[in-house]
């Protein structure tokens, strides 16, 4: 926000630049927006709430009434990322448009599967995934942590072991976990910066100890679960393709999805009943719908798309926190349901920490 003093003459000129915490605090999210086109002043302003009561004692010591600087486009080119399941996805999120998310959870869930599968498995582990899933099971992806969300206090770690790893699980909040099927499990390896991934077949998975977590969610169509226990795995089960960061890679090309699907679900919700929408809140949610599906349509990956993604997964997360909050939405479960969602695949908190831990002053 600029102000202008005037001149003697009538003329004016600009005054000292008076940005207030908030909005200084938005600009790390707010910059990366500005990829897809400038937020609406609703989206903005929700944005700048958020930026602020997520400040953490770190990040309000170091904060400064210095404007961040703008993201640097990378040197790197694109790179495309031709996986198998766009099409089904497009059409499953024209059914929750239609229908809301519940009754098109699981198959639009079991896409993202595949997008893991084909992006950052070899061949063989491909194929055998495949046929498992093919034969009936269904694919657990155990990321959130007993230990915490930050890696170096993960309780789940593998340790070499002769020819293989032995993984030691303690995974909370996973979609079904206590059902049967295969599993993703991501660990920590020591003296890595990255979480590493390992493939834990139907007959280990088994044998671990698993238990029911807190009511189900949307419509009792999604029910948590807890997993613990040890297993063997050989080094072929480790996923290798896509590098060290495979798992970033993964969410961030499955986020956008995820958040089509969401938006699409409080469209659906308006159309219901269950949900008003105001002026401010329309133009928001048509903002982040469009942004995601132009980053779906995009085919690539790329460094900096890490960042855009963790900053429209925070809109999202944020306006269905003000939706919720603000009396728009009526019934306790759908109070729920939304809310539910701003924790799942990226937090607001996970998501601007790492904004901001990207962002530097200007003149820096």
């Amino acid at each position: 926000m600029h102000t202008t003093t005037p001149l003697a003459d009538g003329a004016t000129a600009p005054a000292t630049q008076a940005t207030s915490l908030p909005e200084l605090a938005a600009q790390p999210v707010l910059q990366r927006l500005r990829s897809y086109g400038e937020a609406p002043a609703g989206l903005a302003a929700i944005v700048a709430r958020a930026s602020a009561r997520l400040l953490d004692s770190d990040m309000l010591i170091r904060q400064t009434a210095q404007p961040f600087a703008a993201p640097e486009a990378s040197a790197h080119a694109p790179v495309p990322l031709e996986h198998r399941e766009h099409a089904l996805s497009e059409s499953i999120l024209g059914q929750i448009r239609r229908d809301g998310l519940a009754p098109h959870y699981k198959p639009f869930m079991r896409t993202f599967a595949r997008i893991l599968f084909s992006l950052f498995l070899t061949p063989d582990q491909y194929d055998r995934a495949c046929a498992c899933i093919d034969s009936g099971n269904n694919l657990r992806f155990l990321m959130s942590d007993a230990g915490g969300p930050t890696l170096g206090s993960w309780r789940t770690v593998a340790q070499p072991d002769g020819d293989g790893f032995k993984l030691r699980i303690d995974k909370v909040w996973g979609m079904y976990a206590n059902l049967d099927g295969m599993a993703i499990v991501a660990a920590r390896t020591p003296g890595s910066f990255f979480p590493s991934a390992f493939l834990v077949w139907p007959e280990q998975y088994a044998t671990l100890q698993r238990s029911l977590c807190g009511d189900s969610f949307l419509d009792d169509v999604v029910q948590l679960g807890n997993v613990r226990g040890e297993v063997t795995v050989a080094a072929a089960d480790k996923l290798k393709a896509g590098g060290p960061a495979a798992l970033n890679k993964y969410l961030t090309t499955v986020r956008p999805y995820l958040v089509r699907a969401l938006m699409a679900h409080v469209e659906w919700l308006h159309g219901q009943g269950r949900l008003r929408l105001g002026e401010d809140e329309r133009a928001a949610r048509d903002f982040i719908a469009a942004a995601a599906r132009a980053k779906t349509q995009t085919g690539t990956y790329a460094a900096e798309d890490v960042h855009k993604v963790l900053a429209l997964k925070f809109a999202s997360n944020e306006l269905l926190l003000h939706l919720a909050s603000s009396g728009a939405v009526e019934r306790f479960a759908d109070q729920r349901d939304l809310l539910a969602f701003t924790k799942m695949e990226g937090s607001s908190y996970r998501c601007y920490h790492e904004l901001r831990a990207a962002a530097r002053a200007q003149n820096a």
